[in-house]
């Protein structure tokens, strides 16, 4: 697996023994803060979606920490789904775009927002499947 996630990892397609071997070891890190350099993510926006305390997200950014299982899971599960959805939106605009509108499909919530577990995500990726299917959620 590449050493240096971003730019350019594609995490919608990884492998995904690959993956919770790098969960497992700790992900580092600075591998989400490279993501959301990329895409746009602000720290606070980070801090929420892996569901760590913003000083604590810092702290760890500051000493190159790695995440810990739960942390590196919730991680990953952001960053497969946000490549998942620039797949379908093409430009990081128009994907954050989709990203933070209030979807009626998902009861009003935003695709983040819902995605904050699992099976969250997993609906999400169904709606993004419907949109390209023409079956507009």
């Amino acid at each position: 697996m590449k050493k240096g996630l971003y730019p350019g990892y594609d995490w919608s397609v990884a492998n995904n023994a690959e993956l919770a071997l790098r969960v497992e070891e700790g992900l580092p890190v600075l591998d989400l803060v490279d993501f959301g350099r990329k895409v746009g993510f602000t720290i606070d926006e980070l801090a929420r979606l892996v569901h760590i305390p913003v000083r604590t997200y810092a702290r760890r950014v500051a000493s190159k920490a790695r995440l810990n299982v739960p942390e590196g899971e919730r991680a990953v599960r952001v960053m497969r789904l946000y490549d998942r959805a620039r797949q379908t939106f093409g430009t990081h605009e128009r994907t954050r775009a989709w990203l933070n509108r209030e979807l009626r499909v998902l009861g009003g919530r935003t695709p983040l927002d819902f995605a904050r577990t699992e099976p969250g995500a997993r609906e999400v990726e169904a709606v993004l499947e419907r949109y390209e299917d023409g079956l507009f959620s």
